[in-house]
Formats: C-alpha cells, structure tokens, sequence
C-alpha cells in the first residue's frame, strides 16, 4: 500500500447500472498499489467491490424514501469531512456531475488537486442538439438543460484542475466553453465482460434482428431509427429496450403498430438481447461516450451508429457503418446492408468484438488510475500536508 488515493464524489445512489456503474467499474480496477479508491455516495443499493472503500451519507438502517430530500446536504457534509481527513498531497478528488461549488472550493482551499468526469458533452453543446432535435419533432423543448444550468456549468468547469473527456465530441465542446486544452484529460467508458456470462440467448427467432438500447429516446435518436426502420424493408424484427418518452407517442405511434417492431421496457439484464441481436442500431444525438456501444461490440455485434452513437469504437467499413445525425436514408441504408449480407455481417462482428477487448473496464480503470496516480506524482514538490482541520 502506498497510501495514495482517489477521493470519488457521485451525487446519486448505485444502483447497477448507467454512469454510476461506470464509475464503480472504473474504481474496481485501480490497483490499490497504485491509487486506493474511496467511493462517497448517497446509499449503495448494489453490491460495492471489496476493492472500494464505500461513505454512505444516508447508511443503513435509515430508509432512503424518508431521507432523501435532505440527499445532497448529507452528501456534502460526508464529502467535505472526507477531504477534511485526507492528505492533499497523497489524494486526489474525483468529482461525477455536479458537486455544490461550496465543496469544490473548499477541496481547492485545502490545495487538493481536483478533477471533474464528464459524462456527456458540456451541457450549452447538449442544449443546442436537443433544441434542434425537438424543433425537427414540432415540439416545444420538454429538456432539462435551462440557461442558467448551461451558465452554471461554464462557470463550475472553471474552477477546476482537470477536466476527464470522454471523447473528442466532449473535449470539442469543452474548449468551446472556454476550458483550455492543457486542462483536458483523455480516457473513456467501456464495459465488463463479466456482466454477460450469466445471460442466455433469447428465444430463438427466424428474423433478422436489429437492436437498439436506451431511454431518453429524443436524444438518442429513436423517431429517426422507426422511420429508418420502417423505410428500409427488411423482413426482420426491430427490438428497442427502454422505455420510449411519452411526448414521443402521437409521433412515433403510427410505427409501433408495426409487428415487426417490438418494444421491451427497462432491464438489467441486457446479455440476453445482444445475445441474439444480428446488429446494434445506436443512432445518438447527444452522448459522452456510450456503454451500451461497447457491450454490443463486445458480443460480436456489428455496429450502426452516429458518430455520437459509435463513441471511441465505431471504424466506418471496419466494424460497423457510420451515418450521420437525421439521414433517414443513409440509416435505412445501412440497416439494410447489413441485414442482406451475411458474409459483412459476420466480418463487421467479428472485428467489432476484437476491438472491444481494448476498452474492458480492467484495463480502463487501470489507464485511469496511472493518469490520476500522475498528477500526484507531479505536485510532489508542493508544500507537506499540514493536518487535519475542519
């Protein structure tokens, strides 16, 4: 043990899945030689690796329904006494989206070297696609992201040491808000084959298949993908998994009474459908750097997908096809591409699976580690740690 750490701020409980799983897969593969983890969160309803120190500010046996408005002060108190005990020299303080500016200032005061995860673009980049992408719908923007969060967040981005980018869609919009380069980390996301193994096939199916994964379906480009769908005239099947926006329903209804689209509701267990899926369709508006992207290249499934979509892993022609945001015919193109040639389909696969293997979540933890472990390494003629104060 070296006694250095990694003090990790996520202002939502762990549930299994999405970014939060992200960031505990992340810390599972620090190798405590290099940076020890702590991990401070709400509550943990999901196992935490043994290799994680876990803080819950709202512990057992207190029910989280009742203590959950008071969520983020407890956070923040369990946050800053965990800076308050800790070496600046020897720690670094990693922050998920978006901590109280309280807690980052005091973390800068105690002389911590503090980074920030980005896990989608800056959000004034992110309120541009979706303003467009609800405009293209007839719709009135039904988001979250005002202009006040989108201020907010500029000035927050300020304020740190490091910025991690996902990818150069998220460092691109990064220096558009005003975060110089020099301050631009670079890893990714990734996935964990371990997740799979205990997931069987579905149902056999005599069809082609095409899947698509995800919620927030504006964003992700699902009216696009059902037009696609339909305009491609394949004879196969369509399987969306999530749970499709309510606004979206007078658009999209006409397409889903199609019976060769089908729509699952939300789930955890994801092997089963990339299991006997031919191809994955991810036409994404607005990302970071997406799991499910990986998952599915990491099955062997080729890849359709935006470059949004596509993420670090999409090659053109390599491992699956590139199309770009709203082409209704490059998509059906494509869809039908690969649905008539299964000689493609299986080379596309194959690759994709191949070139999933750099982005495990083991070796990308490790990755993150040796750049955070080196920021300390560079502070090293900084002033001693002076103590414990509150």
């Amino acid at each position: 043990m070296t006694g250095y750490r990694c003090l990790t701020y996520v202002p939502v409980p762990h549930l299994g899945f999405g970014w939060v799983q992200a960031c505990v897969s992340i810390l599972e593969a620090f190798p405590n030689e290099l940076l020890s983890p702590t991990l401070v969160l709400p509550r943990a309803f999901q196992e935490v690796p043994a290799s994680i120190a876990v803080k819950q500010a709202i512990p057992y046996p207190i029910p989280f329904q009742y203590a959950s408005p008071i969520m983020i002060p407890a956070l923040s108190l369990c946050f800053r006494r965990a800076l308050a005990t800790a070496d600046p020299q020897r720690t670094i303080v990693d922050f998920w989206p978006s901590p109280p500016t309280s807690l980052i200032h005091y973390a800068r005061r105690r002389g911590f070297t503090i980074v920030r995860e980005m896990i989608n673009t800056y959000t004034g980049a992110a309120k541009v696609i979706l303003d467009e992408a609800y405009s293209r719908l007839g719709l009135q923007p039904n988001h979250v992201i005002t202009d006040r969060l989108v201020k907010d967040e500029r000035n927050e981005l300020q304020l740190y040491d490091y910025i991690l980018s996902a990818s150069p869609r998220i460092e691109r919009s990064l220096i558009e808000a005003g975060i110089h380069p020099t301050k631009i980390l670079h890893s990714t996301f990734g996935w964990s084959p371990g997740e799979f193994t205990a997931s069987v096939g579905e149902e056999s199916r005599p069809r082609f298949r095409a899947l698509f994964i995800g919620g927030d379906s504006i964003r992700k480009g699902v009216p696009q993908l059902l037009a696609a769908w339909k305009k491609s005239g394949v004879a196969g099947e369509l399987l969306i998994v999530g749970n499709i926006d309510p606004t979206l329903q007078p658009i999209v209804a006409p397409y889903l009474e199609d019976q060769s689209v089908r729509v699952e509701g939300f789930t955890l267990d994801l092997g089963r459908f990339y299991q006997s899926a031919d191809v994955f369709v991810f036409p994404s508006l607005e990302e970071g750097d997406p799991q499910v992207t990986y998952q599915a290249a990491g099955s062997g499934l080729p890849l359709i997908a935006t470059p949004m979509g596509g993420g670090n892993l999409l090659r053109d022609g390599v491992n699956g096809l590139m199309v770009q945001p709203y082409d209704i015919d490059g998509l059906a193109a494509a869809i039908a591409c690969i649905a008539t040639s299964p000689g493609l389909r299986k080379r596309l696969g194959a690759q994709a699976a191949a070139d999933a293997q750099s982005y495990r979540y083991a070796r990308v933890g490790l990755a993150r580690a040796t750049i955070l472990r080196g920021l300390l390494d560079a502070k090293a003629d900084a002033l001693p740690f002076k103590g414990d104060f509150r």
